[in-house]
């Protein structure tokens, strides 16, 4: 998954380790804004544009509204997946209203 807040490590080549052995090398790590602006491919209005963006971000509140949109899909789908639990539960119990018999031991 993709975060604008994240910041991740790109892997830039190999180098050897003391051991001699070949090692993944990588950068420092870096937001993908971090990269765009480092790289300098942007004009100043696309900059000044994310910048703003970046500003209006808050990751507590994102937080939240992926929670509460999680808590809503449970909601949804807990009737259902009860319906099927609850529907399957009578084919696994005997069969109770015909009765259950008994031997009799002792007339033998």
């Amino acid at each position: 998954m993709h975060s604008e807040l994240r910041r991740a490590i790109k892997p830039i080549g190999y180098g050897a380790g003391r051991d001699g052995q070949r090692r993944r090398l990588y950068d420092e790590p870096m937001t993908p804004l971090d990269r765009l602006l480092a790289a300098g491919v942007l004009s100043p209005a696309q900059e000044s544009e994310l910048l703003a963006y970046r500003d209006t971000l808050n990751p507590a509140a994102i937080a939240r509204q992926i929670a509460d949109l999680q808590a809503a899909l449970l909601r949804l789908a807990k009737n259902k997946t009860e319906h099927l639990y609850l529907a399957a539960i009578p084919t696994a119990l005997p069969e109770v209203r015909s009765g259950i018999r008994i031997q009799n031991k002792t007339a033998s």
